[in-house]
């Protein structure tokens, strides 16, 4: 899901992938990577394997795995992470706390093979029809992100405003002449 620059959402949003904010949501926000670009602001909870902030965060923020507070980023509130990265320049107030789940759980499960861990890993590829994403945590959250803003993946929906958007490489009608779908 995509929010443009100039949108204001007002509720709970729920995205079972990535959503992409450089517009404005109040409200709580659920979803698998939630990148908050430099014009994003979200007002509320969010909860998320992965978070990438760019933008304005105020409240309660939850990042299971990785949260990412690039150098224009400014996070206020109980922020709770799996592992975080601070670019210089970046602004994190409030109560910080790791969760101690995520460490505990080894990386490799014990009993599986490598033969079964790809198995799976092409199922999960199979169920979510998304461009493949590789390297570490913070490349593939830029990667989804840039992904989600060139229009190369298939989201459910795609809210912009009026504001210029960059050229597009794919051939596809304008995001303001698509239907958005829930």
């Amino acid at each position: 899901m995509y929010i443009g620059a100039g949108v204001t959402l007002k509720g709970e949003i729920s995205v079972p992938d990535l959503i992409v904010v450089d517009g404005t949501i109040e409200g709580n926000v659920t979803a698998r990577v939630v990148c908050v670009g430099e014009t994003g602001v979200i007002r509320g909870n969010i909860s998320a394997t992965e978070a990438d902030i760019s933008g304005a965060v105020s409240d309660h923020v939850e990042a299971r795995q990785l949260l990412l507070v690039r150098s224009t980023g400014r996070v206020e509130g109980r922020v709770m992470y799996g592992e975080i990265e601070l670019e210089k320049g970046a602004v994190v107030t409030g109560d910080l706390s790791a969760t101690d789940d995520y460490r505990a759980v080894p990386k490799v499960a014990a009993g599986k093979t490598a033969a079964g861990k790809a198995a799976a890993q092409e199922r999960a590829d199979a169920e979510a029809p998304v461009a493949r994403i590789s390297g570490g945590s913070a490349e593939r959250v830029s990667d989804a992100v840039r992904v989600a803003r060139n229009g190369a993946a298939k989201a459910p929906m795609y809210i912009a405003g009026e504001v210029e958007t960059p050229r597009r490489t794919l051939l596809r009608a304008p995001i303001s002449g698509r239907r958005a779908s829930a």
